[in-house]
């Protein structure tokens, strides 16, 4: 058993829910079944906006 230490140990890049992600930020339902099949069931925040073709409009 290997012992982790919580402050050591910090994860590289958050992972997200394709699916739930894409449901929060409005993304369509085909461009979410492409998603699935390019970068799976999980993956980061960029890899999920780099691989989508029409990117959500962010209003400040």
């Amino acid at each position: 058993m290997q012992h982790l230490d919580r402050k050591l140990s910090t994860p590289a890049s958050k992972v997200f829910d394709v699916v739930t992600y894409c449901r929060s930020q409005g993304i369509s339902e085909w461009e979410t079944q492409k998603l699935l099949r390019l970068v799976g069931r999980f993956a980061s925040r960029l890899e999920i906006q780099m691989n989508l073709t029409k990117r959500p409009v962010r209003f400040r």
